[in-house]
């Protein structure tokens, strides 16, 4: 029994010695702040943007006084929640509401205020109502003269991006993402604009059906309401288009090594030229799915443009299909 109170003892002691010890537990020294040393003086930071920039009109303006709760906040357009929004929808982007005498088409025109629909919309007081001009915190009060001509110098400068270049008018592939589909006397006889009566289960967005042998004439283009329109492009008449071809496939997302290339043709009808290209189901598999994909090109791109695209919803890819009967 004494031996056992003896090695108690001598643990409590070498335990003490321990936390006492070096090797014990002991707080950690603050380490060193590196910016303490720092003399930061007593002068006031500058602003490392030029006032005329983009970036600082987009903090200064545009978001703090544009792009409010209930304003343009991402709502509607113009967006000025970022500087990338803010610059996309409005350098060379299509105006919503236009004046009596349809003056603008842009709501920033580089080197343009006249013509830049923002300038107007800020600096006029009746664009199209008694009292619209924007911002409309306090209707028809206009920004302070200094952010007027911040505005207008950026504009009249070239509407330059985050990298100080000027804004170049945009050139797009030509547009269009609808089809009709007809039989070669031209009545709508497989249904592909409308209602759903001839189409895979009832839905106006699958497959059409058509029967082997059928002879068929796609036209691409776009919807206008309820009026069917040509494809488009932004700086090249629909006529002036080439290489339009109308591809099938078996496979939804695979037009590599499609069954059947079909180069098309245009015509003109009411004034307006469409692209159509006609193929015969005779040499398709039955009781199968064929996909189409309809490729035109302007002479400011290297390709052409594609529509349907793999990155395109399916139901863009359906619609743009028929189904063989035997």
């Amino acid at each position: 029994m004494k031996r056992s109170g003896i090695y108690i003892v001598s643990f409590f002691l070498v335990l003490s010695m321990m936390l006492t010890s070096e090797y014990g537990c002991k707080k950690d020294p603050v380490p060193t702040n590196p910016y303490d040393s720092v003399d930061y003086g007593n002068s006031t930071p500058t602003d490392p943007l030029n006032k005329y920039s983009f970036a600082a009109l987009h903090r200064d303006i545009f978001f703090p006084k544009c792009g409010k709760p209930g304003c343009h906040d991402g709502h509607f357009e113009p967006d000025f929640r970022t500087v990338e929004s803010s610059y996309s929808t409005m350098v060379y982007h299509p105006i919503l509401k236009n004046n009596a005498n349809q003056d603008f088409s842009f709501r920033v025109v580089p080197y343009n205020t006249t013509k830049s629909v923002l300038y107007e919309r800020i600096s006029n007081c009746c664009f199209v109502n008694t009292n619209d001009r924007m911002p409309q915190d306090n209707i028809g009060v206009p920004l302070p003269n200094d952010d007027l001509d911040r505005i207008k110098k950026w504009i009249n400068d070239g509407a330059a991006n985050l990298d100080g270049t000027a804004a170049k008018y945009p050139n797009k592939q030509p547009f269009y993402q609808a089809m009709v589909a007809l039989d070669n006397t031209f009545p709508l006889a497989f249904n592909a604009v409308s209602g759903s009566d001839n189409r895979i289960n009832n839905v106006d967005y699958y497959s059409f059906y058509v029967t082997k042998g059928d002879v068929i004439t796609v036209l691409p283009g776009n919807y206008s309401g309820s009026d069917f329109t040509p494809i488009t492009d932004d700086s090249t008449a629909t006529i002036s288009l080439t290489q339009g071809q109308l591809k099938l496939s078996y496979k939804k997302d695979d037009f590599s090594s499609p069954i059947q290339t079909v180069t098309a043709s245009n015509l003109t009808y009411q004034g307006k030229c469409f692209w159509y290209a006609t193929l015969n189901t005779s040499a398709l598999l039955s009781d199968t799915t064929v996909y189409l994909r309809f490729y035109i090109k302007d002479p400011d791109h290297t390709t052409p443009a594609e529509f349907p695209v793999n990155e395109s919803i399916d139901p863009f890819k359906t619609f743009w299909s028929f189904y063989v009967k035997p």
